[in-house]
């Protein structure tokens, strides 16, 4: 991430689900670090262990759908329509970047959002899948 800047909140603290400004490039950087399993230019960023945690639905969320892993957001087990590879995370205004491992994509969207606008990242990439030939899969590595 070449152009993003972390602050901390009055107190010193970083607070990561906000105070961090960044661009849709980061964010797509970001994403693809996860998309390529913590893998940069050949080099291991992130441990495989940590890329499994991430993606893992959290013990608390499984009498309400898996929904949540180690800090993503999962695909909620009632939704049929995307890859249930998929994971994303969301910024308290909007802000999304979404991993589906099956198609080799990261969407990202920038959104400025007050207050419950209703956007929902999960039909969002039922949208965006739709642009992808039926039956598409990635290439394997």
């Amino acid at each position: 991430m070449r152009n993003t800047f972390v602050s901390t909140d009055r107190f010193e603290d970083f607070i990561f689900s906000s105070q961090v400004y960044t661009n849709a490039r980061d964010l797509a950087r970001f994403g693809l670090l996860y998309e390529q399993n913590g893998v940069w230019n050949d080099e291991r960023l992130l441990s495989e262990k940590w890329i499994d945690f991430v993606r893992t639905p959290a013990p608390a969320t499984a009498q309400r759908g898996n929904f949540y892993g180690g800090q993503w957001w999962l695909v909620p087990e009632d939704r049929n329509d995307i890859p249930k590879d998929a994971y994303a995370t969301a910024g308290n205004r909007g802000q999304y970047v979404i991993v589906v491992p099956s198609y080799d994509l990261v969407i990202v969207r920038r959104g400025l959002d007050y207050g419950k606008q209703g956007f929902n990242k999960w039909d969002l990439t039922r949208e965006v899948l739709k642009a992808f030939p039926v039956g598409y899969k990635a290439a394997d590595d």
